[in-house]
Order: C-alpha cells, then structure tokens, then sequence
C-alpha cells in the first residue's frame, strides 16, 4: 500500500458575526441595537501537511506508515470548538470571561455592540491537556501533567504527550453598531439580517516530530543484532504553550517518551541522510510535542529557529537486543530540531556493527527493561550515530 498524503487541520476558521434583525422590512436600518445579539458561525478546511513541512516531507520519509494499522500520521480533524470570550476595557485589559462550546459545523456566542472583546478559539476534544488562566486573564496556558515515568534518571521530569491542539487569538475586535460595516442578506424565509465576517484560522499549537530509525549492518550470521525498540525518548522540550501569543514555555522544559515504536521492517532501499543508498532495516515513532522552548513554532517554520544555547535538545532510543536486554543510545538531536521547528521528520542512523559482539550476545535471554536517559549523553555515547 502506498503511503497516503495526509491532510491536517489547519485550518482556516471562518467566523461571521451576525445581528438578527427582528424586522421583515428590506430597508436598512438607520442603526443598530446598542446590545444586539451576535453570532459566530465556524468552518474548518483542510490543508496539507507540505504546507507546514515542506513539499520534500514525503520523500524524506521513508518508512512505510499503514494508516489502517497505525492511525493518521499526521494531524486528524477535530470534533468541536470552544470559544473563551473576554470583554476589554479602554486599558485594553481583559474581564468578563466566558466559555463556549461549538460544534466543528459553527455555533452562536452573544456580544454586544459599542464593546471590544478578545476572543480565544480552540478544540475542546482533548484528554491529556490542562489550561489555566490568572485572575488578570494575562496568559491562557496549556500544559499535560507529568506521569509515572518520572522513576527514569532524566535531565527533566517526564510528561505525557499532548493531545493535537489548534488555536486562534482574535485581541481587540470591537462590535460597531454602525450598519455600513454589515452586509445585508437573507436567511432561508426571506428574512433580512446582517453579517460582519471576519476571517482567521485555526493553527495547531502542538508538533509532530516522525522519527525514523535506520539500521545498517543489522544482520549477522546468528541473525538480527537488534530485534526492535523499546521506546523514543526526547530531552528538552517545552512544557506548554501560551495561546494568547502562541510562544511556547522556556521555563518548564520536559522529556516526553513514546513507547509506541513501530515494528523494524526489514532489508529495505534507505536513503541516508547525506544523500547515498544503502540497504538497513527502518523502524519508526510518531511523537507529538509543545515544541522548542520559548518561540513561535509558526512564526519561524521556514527558517532556522533561533533559541536559548544552553536548551539542549537530546534524544534516548532504547534498543531491543537479539539477547533480550535493552541497550540505550543517546543523542544530541538539537540542530536537527531547530531546523524543523513546526515539526517534521528527525532520522538517525545507526551502524549496528559498532554495538560490541559481548553486548548483541548470541542467544536470547530474560530480563532488561527501558531507560532512555539522556544524561550526560554528551560523554556517555559508545556507539557511533550517523545524523
């Protein structure tokens, strides 16, 4: 089967503001409730994951993802909206917070004219996701909690992936009751009412990074050297993001593991990195993250992201070896992410004859377990990665 070209959301958001006009008079009127009733109605489009990758995603990517077996590679649509809605005073703060939920289709939230509002629009179909706000409303902040895996000896505490999230912040609309800047139209019994449009998107605010895992020289005379992977783990990645300004934490920085590595699929034409073909076994991992620490991830998708020296950003693969033990290899992944930082594919290659003879063993055996530390990997790593 051959890979599908994905389509994620997002997503292009069309919000139209309508006042109802109780009248069946046609004409105009010469102005507009002062509290008039308006409504938002939503529409979500699809666009392509070239788009946010580059058109050469698909090239670069070269394990055979089943979407029957696997789930969407990319991002999937989501099934409803929610809308926080903040009245603005002059000193441009924000007060009056209010919350609803929409259908994906559209829905409808009550303003009122002569008034600004600030208006934050996400999808409220989440599970692992926790916003929290201030009593000032100066920061909407999205976050997971940290989970059980802590126990690993890591550089950051362990979190759980985010669920994908898109969002849009709308600062400052203000609500004229001047009819002029509506358009006339008429409802389905010939009713006249008017619309003010506006147009904004949904962008995701969560990144996809595929991981994929090229093995050469994997088979020996006593077979495979190693079976499969235990776990992805990535080092020094943001915590959260902000959805009023769409930067991410630089604070709290985390590791984020993916046990849910794809099985090897064996002796396959690879593509390395610097160009030359060789055959290897592949193996892959979809992990979704905040993305790098403190930047926009949109903002600099087509260019190299510019960020603190000191956020490292490493990377723990814990693989299964023909004797059952599990070896970690780490690795120092972070110029590779400042150069995808809307996400993207991240490959490393590994030379399977590097491993040392005494460690691949010859038989299976019991035992091992997964730990993909990547402290210190600086001075730690015996294999050799070609990235």
């Amino acid at each position: 089967m051959k890979k599908s070209h994905l389509h994620i959301l997002p997503l292009a958001l069309l919000m139209m503001l309508i006042i109802s006009i109780s009248s069946s008079c046609e004409r105009k009127p010469l102005y507009l409730a002062q509290h008039g009733t308006l409504s938002i109605d939503v529409s979500v489009y699809d666009i392509r994951l070239d788009l946010l990758w580059g058109m050469d995603w698909n090239t670069e990517w070269q394990y055979y993802w089943d979407e029957s077996l696997y789930g969407p590679v990319g991002y999937s649509e989501p099934t409803g909206v929610r809308a926080n809605v903040y009245t603005i005073n002059e000193a441009k703060q924000r007060f009056n917070y209010t919350t609803r939920n929409l259908p994906k289709t559209g829905g409808r939230v009550s303003l009122t004219t002569r008034q600004s509002y600030d208006m934050v629009f996400y999808n409220n179909d989440t599970e692992y996701i926790l916003f929290s706000t201030d009593e000032a409303n100066e920061y909407f902040y999205a976050t997971t909690r940290s989970n059980a895996k802590t126990a690993y000896t890591r550089a950051y505490a362990h979190y759980n992936q985010p669920d994908q999230l898109f969002g849009c912040y709308m600062n400052d609309l203000y609500v004229t009751d001047d009819p002029d800047a509506y358009e006339l139209v008429y409802d389905e019994d010939g009713l006249p009412y008017y619309v003010f449009d506006i147009n904004a998107s949904l962008d995701p605010h969560t990144f996809i990074y595929l991981y994929q895992v090229m093995l050469l020289n994997n088979n020996d005379d006593a077979g495979k050297r190693i079976t499969g992977c235990q776990g992805i783990s990535i080092d020094g990645m943001s915590g959260g993001v902000d959805l009023f300004t769409r930067v991410t934490d630089s604070v709290n920085l985390v590791t984020i593991t993916q046990d849910d590595v794809k099985p090897i699929q064996d002796n396959r034409p690879l593509v390395l990195p610097d160009g030359t073909h060789s055959h290897g076994d592949i193996f892959a991992a979809r992990i979704m993250t905040w993305g790098i620490p403190g930047i926009d991830p949109l903002a600099t998708k087509t260019t190299r992201a510019e960020v603190n020296p000191q956020d490292s950003i490493g990377v723990g693969i814990g693989l299964t070896l023909r004797n059952g033990n599990v070896y970690t290899i780490q690795r120092n992944i972070t110029d590779q992410i400042k150069e995808k930082p809307a996400g993207g594919i991240i490959t490393l290659v590994i030379d399977c004859a590097e491993i040392p003879d005494s460690i691949i063993g010859d038989k299976p055996k019991p035992g091992g377990g997964f730990d993909a530390s990547v402290d210190n990997w600086e001075n730690e790593i015996e294999a050799d990665i070609i990235i």
